[in-house]
């Protein structure tokens, strides 16, 4: 798959280079969970390019649950280690998790997707961990969670709906939550930009679905983080996301 892209690193230690080429062949036959496996042992010899590849399966969707962190973590791996996509990409996550990132950015970032089937996983992870930071910073975190659980509680999609289910966030919560913002305030800045965030990967070639799902993934990265989310159940990948 174009998105893996070609080896930057190759590693000294057999073991890790054959787990490593185990898993670019078990990512060429879509075979995702078989190819963080043999990614992960690779890893386990500092394979650089395993890293890279552990970053785009965590962040992209393609495993059975999302782990933004981790793939935060692998990238972060990956870019110490010298390679040079995630050293030129570095400066978005860098931006991200000490808040500065800017939703401006993130909506220009979101403009230029594309439909791959999975989520870009640079965004998720910018987009996720941004988020979270900044609401953090100025004490927004549970007006944007109330806000976005309440309007996404008006979809008619059931898998938004499942979604809101998994949160194990009550209804009492964020029920008004749209309506409780202050206009001007941190979080009503926050909310605008995830509006814009949204519309830009519509008007992407991301697809709608896939588009929801991205916010709906962001919104339960900032759930799992704060106290809310002793009841959440993990954040699904692209394939069980869409099964209710």
């Amino acid at each position: 798959m174009a998105l893996f892209g070609k080896q930057f690193f190759k590693s000294s230690d057999a073991q890790a280079e054959d787990a490593y080429r185990s898993g670019v062949l078990a990512v060429s036959a879509k075979k995702f969970q078989e190819a963080y496996d043999h990614f992960n042992r690779a890893a386990e010899g500092e394979h650089g390019s395993a890293y890279y590849n552990l970053f785009l399966l965590h962040g992209g969707g393609y495993l059975p649950t999302f782990d933004l962190d981790a793939a935060a973590d692998n990238f972060y791996k990956a870019a110490a280690i010298g390679h040079p996509k995630a050293e030129q990409q570095l400066y978005m996550l860098e931006g991200a998790d000490r808040a500065g990132f800017g939703m401006d950015n993130l909506a220009a970032l979101a403009s230029g997707s594309v439909e791959t089937g999975f989520l870009p996983p640079i965004l998720m992870v910018c987009a996720s961990r941004f988020v979270n930071a900044v609401s953090i910073k100025y004490g927004a975190t549970m007006d944007v969670i109330a806000y976005e659980l309440d309007a996404a509680s008006a979809s008619e999609d059931e898998y938004v709906q499942a979604f809101i289910r998994r949160t194990g966030v009550a209804s009492s919560f964020y029920r008004g939550g749209l309506n409780r913002l202050v206009e001007g305030s941190a979080a009503d800045q926050i909310t605008d930009g995830l509006n814009d965030f949204s519309l830009a990967l519509s008007r992407s070639g991301m697809g709608s679905k896939l588009g929801k799902m991205a916010r709906c993934t962001v919104v339960g990265h900032m759930i799992k983080k704060s106290y809310l989310g002793e009841n959440a159940s993990p954040l699904l990948g692209v394939k069980r996301f869409f099964e209710v």
